[in-house]
């Protein structure tokens, strides 16, 4: 199975729709915050996909939490959108709450760059931002697939 990770749209409708458009298999997504208003309007107008979402810190909405953990093949995965871990400075508390919360995947945006890490049992990914920027030029988004053994994650550009 196969899942849409997408954060940090912050307004940017139209890129997340072409990452739809270049998905048109894929019904799960996970949307890792700064952009919720786009997502509840891709929920209303396409209550055919499965989106799991969290709060960033550019989101006002406060009936949506800032982290999901779910399972997933017998993975523990965690949605957050990183701010809270400090994702900007370093990766130590994220891979440190992974250890606290005993979650083997960390999904998470706030920095607009993407990233994996793969390290000690532990997953880090994050899809980078579909708004194009400085620091990141390329709108991308990312891909988490889970059809073989174990995950596998991909970053694709728009």
């Amino acid at each position: 199975m196969k899942y849409l990770v997408i954060s940090d749209t912050h307004g940017y409708k139209n890129y997340l729709y072409r990452v739809l458009d270049s998905e048109p298999d894929i019904k799960n997504i996970f949307f890792l915050g700064d952009g919720l208003n786009d997502v509840m309007v891709l929920k209303s107008q396409r209550p055919d996909l499965n989106i799991i979402a969290v709060a960033g810190n550019c989101d006002v909405n406060k009936n949506v939490p800032t982290n999901e953990i779910i399972d997933i093949k017998g993975y523990r995965v965690m949605l957050c959108h990183g701010d809270g871990y400090y994702v900007k400075l370093d990766y130590l508390p994220i891979r440190k709450a992974c250890l606290e919360l005993k979650v083997d995947i960390a999904l998470f945006g706030h920095t607009h760059i993407r990233y994996y890490e793969y390290l000690d049992g532990k997953y880090l990914f994050n899809p980078g931002s579909v708004m194009p920027s400085a620091a990141n030029p390329f709108s991308c988004y990312g891909i988490m697939d889970f059809d073989g053994t174990r995950p596998v994650f991909y970053h694709r550009e728009i």
